[in-house]
């Protein structure tokens, strides 16, 4: 019977470090209203949502909100409490920057595509914002394409000379397999150790 149990463990383990994820990052702002969402995938039969959902509330500027799609319970998030997450993750990547870039060697980026209607209400400063975004996005999908091996990119920015107008969607799909994951995390976990 422990032989059985034993068995049954190691198999369990070795699908879990070949198996593959997929993250799904969806973000489509339209009309000032924001409907994000992040999709996790496991073996195309496991499918988690998460809905993201950027909104002014009222004596914060921002707030974000977090909820599976399944349930009514959400999670604000005021900026402050986002900018000291941020700070944290900050410090965590240069403190293991050595693991992380061996890591880095196996995330794929399958898609990163950006359709973006820009205005201003000044044509001077919408040609200037256009011309800006479009440099910034341009240098994040060279460094994908160079780092993360990018396979499909789509960049089309579109100025609106109307008025003020800020629509974007935003759609980057990224592989990864959970045993390099593992493998990281026990480098990470066998220099803290050494460190004590």
């Amino acid at each position: 019977m422990v032989l059985y149990l034993f068995l049954f463990f190691l198999l369990l383990s070795l699908v879990l470090l070949f198996l593959k994820v997929q993250i799904e990052i969806k973000v489509i702002i339209k009309n000032g209203r924001n409907f994000s969402f992040l999709i996790i995938r496991l073996l195309r039969l496991i499918r988690l949502r998460l809905n993201l959902s950027v909104d002014r509330d009222g004596n914060r500027l921002f707030s974000l909100s977090i909820r599976k799609t399944d349930t009514d319970s959400e999670k604000k998030t005021t900026v402050e409490q986002a900018w000291n997450y941020i700070k944290k993750i900050v410090r965590f990547y240069s403190s293991n920057i050595e693991q992380i870039n061996i890591m880095k060697k196996y995330i794929n980026i399958n898609n990163f595509s950006i359709r973006t209607r820009i205005g201003t209400g000044d044509a001077a400063t919408t040609a200037l914002s256009i011309g800006g975004f479009y440099a910034f996005f341009s240098l994040l999908s060279r460094h994908f394409d160079e780092y993360y091996h990018l396979k499909k990119h789509d960049l089309d920015i579109l100025p609106y000379f109307q008025g003020p107008l800020f629509d974007l969607d935003l759609d980057c799909i990224i592989n990864f397999k959970i045993g390099h994951i593992i493998t990281t995390g026990m480098k990470m976990l066998t220099k803290k150790i050494k460190a004590v």
